[in-house]
C-alpha cells in the first residue's frame, strides 16, 4: 500500500496518481483510490482494493475506483431509524468483567471482521480464540447467525449507517432501546432503492457477456458465498465459479472472492431486486 500526497492541481473527485518506479508499475497491479483526507485512510484501502479487482483483468494492469451510489445515503433517513433499533442490543451491552469487551470493542470488531474476516485478529491485534469469542457474543446480543450471508450484509448496512450521521426524519425517530422501524425489506422496497439495485448489477448484463456470469454471481450470493455448493447448484466445477466471479469482479470492478469485499453490498441488491419481482 502506498500513501501519495494529492497533487494541490488535483480536482475534486479525480485518483491522485502515485508515482512509482518503472520497475513497479511495469510488473505489478495498481489499484488507485479517489484522494480522500488523511483520517479516512481506511476509506481510500477499500477504495484501491475494489479497483485493484478490476486492474487485475487488464491488459495495463491499473484502474482507478469506479465510484457506486452509497446504499445508505440512498435509502436516507429510515435507514438510521433501522440501525439504531437493530443494533441496540449491541450498543447498550455493558461488560461484566473489566477484561470484557465493551460495545464500542464489539462494534470495532463486528466492522473489521465484516470487512478482513478472519484476518481481523491482525487488525485488532487480538488472538483468534477471543476474535471468536466476541462474534459469539455479537450474535447472541442481535440474534444473528453471522454463518449466513443475509445477517452479514444486514450488520454491515447497520454499521454503516451509524457512522454515515444521516439524521432521521421526525417520522422514523426511534429509542435505542426499541419502538418501531422499518424492516429490512422495507427499506429496500422503495423504487429509488430498487433502482440502486438495478445499477449493481448492470455491468453483468450487457450485450456480450454471457447469461452464465450474472447466473453465477446471483447463485453464489443466495448461498452464502460458498463456492463448493454454488457448483453443485449449476453442475459445473469449484474452478468455473472462481473463474466466472472473477469475470464479475472486473466488469463491476469490486473485489468479490477477497477482502474487503462488496459482497454485501451485491446481497443488499440481489435482495431487493428479488423483493420487486416479488420472489422474496
Amino acid at each position: 500500500m502506498v500513501l501519495a500526497p494529492a497533487d494541490r492541481e488535483t480536482h475534486a473527485g479525480m485518483p491522485a496518481e502515485p508515482v512509482l518506479p518503472r520497475s513497479v508499475a511495469k510488473t505489478c497491479c495498481i489499484g488507485v483510490s479517489d484522494p480522500v483526507p488523511l483520517r479516512d485512510t481506511a476509506i481510500s484501502y477499500a477504495q484501491a482494493f475494489h479497483a485493484l479487482a478490476a486492474a487485475r483483468h487488464r491488459a495495463e494492469g491499473r484502474a482507478s475506483f469506479a465510484a457506486h451510489p452509497n446504499l445508505t445515503l440512498t435509502i436516507g433517513p429510515a435507514a438510521e431509524a433501522w440501525a439504531a433499533v437493530f443494533l441496540a442490543p449491541l450498543r447498550g451491552h455493558c461488560a461484566r468483567r473489566s477484561q470484557d469487551p465493551d460495545s464500542r470493542e464489539l462494534l470495532a470488531t463486528a466492522a473489521s471482521w465484516l470487512s478482513f474476516s478472519s484476518h481481523a485478529t491482525a487488525h485488532l491485534k487480538i488472538h483468534r480464540n477471543t476474535l471468536t469469542a466476541r462474534l459469539s457474543l455479537i450474535q447472541q446480543l442481535l440474534g444473528l447467525d453471522l454463518n449466513r450471508l443475509a445477517d452479514q450484509a444486514a450488520l454491515a448496512l447497520a454499521l454503516r449507517t451509524i457512522t454515515s450521521g444521516i439524521p432521521p426524519r421526525p417520522e422514523h425517530r426511534t429509542s435505542d432501546a426499541g419502538g418501531t422501524a422499518p424492516s429490512l425489506d422495507e427499506l429496500l422496497a422503495p423504487p429509488h432503492v430498487v433502482a440502486w439495485a438495478q445499477r449493481q448489477f448492470r455491468p453483468l448484463r450487457t450485450p456480450g457477456v454471457p447469461i452464465s456470469i450474472a447466473q453465477t454471481l446471483t447463485t453464489w450470493l443466495r448461498l452464502d458465498a460458498r463456492i463448493g455448493p454454488t457448483a453443485a447448484a449449476l453442475s459445473v466445477s469449484a474452478s468455473a465459479v472462481r473463474k466466472r466471479l472473477a469475470r464479475s469482479e472486473a466488469l463491476l470492478q469490486r473485489s468479490l472472492l477477497r477482502s474487503p469485499s462488496a459482497v454485501h453490498d451485491q446481497w443488499l441488491a440481489q435482495r431487493a431486486l428479488d423483493l420487486a419481482e416479488g420472489s422474496a
